[in-house]
């Protein structure tokens, strides 16, 4: 009987056991499918997330192309001329120097900026003493400001001729990567960054601080030229502040300034120009040549940028579009960046 006994308690220990180990493992079990299903949940709502800020974001570019459409229709300019007085400020004629508007929808809001590409430089026709201008205004140092220049001309020339601190195939080739040089004009203003001496830092601008409460921010080579402008001439009514800076040479407040006296009206002419801002004057003897005045330039990059009313998550978009009454639907896409930071 003791025998017995001691059998059957020996049983009902091996049965607790295994009792508790299944207990375990199907604990195991639960959490692991728990935690799966958590994970699935949330990339199912990261990924509507992501979705709708796109949407919201594509709203933006499209309503950006709509306003651009209307700048170029005789019929709607000639309208708002006349409910000019009566016309609402969001009814108003979008300006496209960069300025943010802000869209609201029910999910979240959406910052769109329009730039007019004559704001810029053309990569492809500026001369060579114009890219020397501009680079020492950027900030460069001599040495590197030669580089930068003569493998810039050499990019863009059709012979494998270098120049002094220029580059050709040897140099490319001769990469851990190695690429041809274009020998031609250039198909996309990204493509700088393949020539010698045309860093991250340079073609995108580097921002930072200085000092606590000083900020100080370089202009990137993407912010002063363009592939779609017409030649060395820029837009005095939609470049941005940093780009007048650098492709005129003016101090950083004068160009401030210029878009300032700008908001309401843009400028007509040189004498416009001066009666509104007349600190540019020790300035404008140099700088007449380079400036446009109402350029009726067809080209725009527009910045789209949406966000949820509640909560960090964004999503951005960038297109250069083409308006031209010739196509279907009124434009052209030219370029389009499908996530901007």
């Amino acid at each position: 009987m003791k025998e017995l006994g001691f059998r059957i308690r020996k049983s009902n220990g091996v049965a607790m056991v295994m009792v508790l180990w299944v207990i375990a493992i199907l604990s195991v079990m639960v959490l692991e499918f728990s935690f799966a299903m958590r994970t699935e949940i949330n990339i199912t709502r990261h990924f509507k997330e992501d979705l709708q800020l796109y949407a919201i974001a594509e709203g933006g570019m499209q309503r950006a192309i709509a306003e651009m459409i209307y700048k170029h229709d005789p019929r709607v300019q000639q309208l708002r001329k006349t409910m000019k007085e009566e016309m609402p400020p969001e009814k108003r004629e979008w300006i496209a120097d960069g300025r943010p508007y802000l869209l609201s929808y029910d999910q979240g809001s959406c910052d769109v900026r329009v730039m007019n590409e004559e704001g810029k430089i053309n990569i492809n026709l500026v001369s060579e003493a114009g890219l020397r201008r501009i680079m020492k205004n950027i900030g460069l140092e001599v040495e590197a400001r030669d580089i930068v220049v003569d493998s810039i001309m050499d990019w863009r020339d059709p012979d494998d001729f270098y120049r002094i601190n220029g580059a050709e195939n040897d140099y490319y080739r001769s990469l851990p990567e190695p690429y041809d040089c274009k020998n031609g004009l250039l198909d996309a203003i990204e493509e700088l960054l393949l020539v010698r001496g045309v860093t991250p830092d340079l073609f995108h601008g580097r921002r930072g601080s200085k000092t606590e409460g000083e900020k100080i921010e370089r202009v990137g080579l993407k912010d002063v030229f363009s592939l779609y402008s017409s030649g060395e001439q820029i837009d005095i009514n939609s470049a941005t502040a940093p780009a007048l800076r650098i492709a005129l040479g003016i101090p950083g407040e004068v160009s401030r300034l210029i878009v300032k006296a700008r908001e309401e009206k843009g400028f007509d002419h040189q004498l416009d120009l001066l009666q509104r801002v007349p600190e540019l004057a020790p300035f404008i003897g140099e700088i007449t040549g380079l400036i446009l005045y109402r350029s009726r330039s067809a080209y725009y990059t527009i910045e789209s940028r949406a966000s949820y009313l509640e909560g960090k998550s964004k999503r951005g978009i960038k297109g250069i579009v083409r308006i031209d009454t010739r196509e279907k639907r009124g434009y052209k896409i030219i370029q389009w960046i499908d996530s901007l930071s």
